[in-house]
């Protein structure tokens, strides 16, 4: 059988560390070494789980040089990222995330 752990690491289709996953875990009440059911699948614990874990993949730090870059997601793909999590967040009743551009701001 599938853990909870598994499902989301499974979900989310990018390498999250396993201690980031257990951390959301415990925040949502979930026993990530417990069976991913569909009981769980359905429930308000997982989807929230899930958004988390979708969430921290537009946090992650991108590093671009020259014609290279490392971690960079692309504007479309982060879109289509919060849109993901902000169905999920909507659907159990939680504040989406925005969704504007970040700003830097320079001096004063």
């Amino acid at each position: 059988m599938k853990t909870i752990i598994q499902a989301l690491a499974d979900e989310v289709l990018y390498p999250l560390p396993t201690g980031y996953i257990e951390n959301v875990c415990i925040r949502r009440g979930l026993d990530g070494a417990g069976t991913f059911t569909a009981d769980v699948v359905n429930s308000d614990q997982y989807k929230g789980a899930l958004a988390d874990c979708l969430h921290s993949l537009i946090q992650s730090v991108n590093f671009t040089e020259s014609d290279k870059s490392v971690g960079a997601l692309s504007d479309v793909q982060r879109a289509h990222i919060i849109a993901q999590a902000n169905a999920l967040y909507a659907a159990i009743g939680e504040p989406v995330i925005a969704t504007g551009q970040p700003m830097v701001y320079i001096g004063g």
